[in-house]
């Protein structure tokens, strides 16, 4: 292997694929990056067996060839090297790397012991990158973690009747988001990890520039670019959730977005005494009270006029809940539905009918 390539092609890549480097794993070679010289191009690989990562740069190649170098190693090195023409040169089994008056020289490991990411060609689709981050980010803030219930640590993807489904929950509150796709594909539900939708979050492009999609049972694979990022599907069944949606609830109000984020973070400095942020909403004659339960620190009180339906009543939530999903919606108005006795609540915007959020009620003492 030789070939000689720009510290600007090379950092971004290696940052990049670094991410699917197993921290700790019996199998050396999973803690290793995979590198592939051929066709003026470099393929850089990483994969835990969990998420992989492949992404490609151009290079001008000499001799073409593949090596497997301590990934984190690698990544470290890189961020120091200097901007200057960078050579990597493979011989006896050890990678030679130069730039300027650097020189490294790292050991390598066997590539053929280096797995392959899996290739799915039957069930592909495509969606612009712009929307499948606005699905991600409505969502995935309600992701939870316990190993228990595996389908918290990750995002159902269902596709149904021409729509493209995102759901996500911890069991107390439940974010979903839906947009119609063109393709005709089979109905289908497979379960994200979190963590694969978080890189996805840091590196996609932020326009619309074309996300290819396949699919099967076990893998999902997100491709653009030159980059394509792979993971294993969680084993485990999402909650049927549909029917969870309230229908009618006998508190309606609207409020304005930022308004409604200003009054509940300030409600949220006073903690209660057991540690949590709780804010109770009281609706009456078109003005809600955003106040806290007294605790040792203190206790306070907010008046808003809002657009208000139906009955007066209160309820009380977490903080963070409610945060959570005023900062990932962009909508200027927030319609929030809820009701006095305990049961789910429902938050949305006013501009999009699919994106929806539920949220459990806390039990006063």
């Amino acid at each position: 292997m030789h070939f000689q390539c720009s510290l600007t092609d090379l950092l971004p890549v290696v940052s990049l694929v670094e991410k699917a480097v197993a921290a700790q794993d019996n199998i050396p070679v999973l803690k290793g990056i995979h590198i592939m010289a051929g066709d003026n191009q470099v393929t850089l690989t990483a994969t835990n067996l969990e998420l992989g990562i492949r992404s490609e740069l151009p290079a001008h190649v000499s001799k073409a060839d593949q090596a497997v170098v301590d990934g984190k190693l690698l990544a470290a090195l890189v961020r120091t090297l200097p901007q200057e023409p960078i050579i990597f040169e493979l011989t006896d089994q050890q990678l030679m790397i130069t730039a300027g008056s650097v020189e490294f020289t790292l050991t390598t490991l066997p590539p053929e012991d280096f797995p392959q990411l899996p290739e799915i060609e039957d069930l592909v689709f495509t969606l612009p990158a712009k929307q499948l981050l606005t699905l991600i980010r409505n969502t995935i803030f309600a992701c939870g973690k316990d190993d228990r219930r595996p389908f918290v640590n990750g995002v159902l993807f269902e596709i149904s009747e021409q729509m493209l489904h995102f759901a996500a929950t911890d069991i107390n509150r439940l974010a979903y988001d839906a947009i119609q796709i063109e393709q005709q594909l089979p109905d289908t539900q497979l379960l994200i990890p979190m963590k694969t939708l978080q890189e996805l979050q840091r590196s996609l492009p932020n326009d619309d520039s074309e996300i290819k999609i396949a699919f099967n049972t076990k893998h999902v694979i997100f491709e653009y670019g030159n980059t394509k990022i792979t993971t294993r599907l969680i084993d485990d069944r999402f909650p049927k959730y549909k029917n969870l949606f309230p229908q009618e609830e006998p508190i309606r109000i609207s409020i304005s977005r930022q308004i409604l984020i200003a009054a509940v973070e300030r409600a949220a400095l006073i903690d209660s005494d057991d540690g949590s942020q709780i804010v109770i909403f009281d609706a009456a004659n078109g003005v809600l009270e955003i106040r806290t339960p007294s605790s040792s620190k203190g206790k306070s009180k907010e008046i808003i006029n809002v657009e208000h339906e139906g009955e007066n009543g209160e309820a009380a939530f977490s903080a963070r809940y409610i945060l959570d999903m005023l900062k990932a919606v962009d909508a200027e108005q927030i319609l929030f539905h809820f009701n006095s006795d305990l049961r789910q609540a429902l938050m949305k915007g006013d501009h999009d009918q699919n994106q929806k959020y539920i949220l459990m009620p806390i039990r006063l003492n």
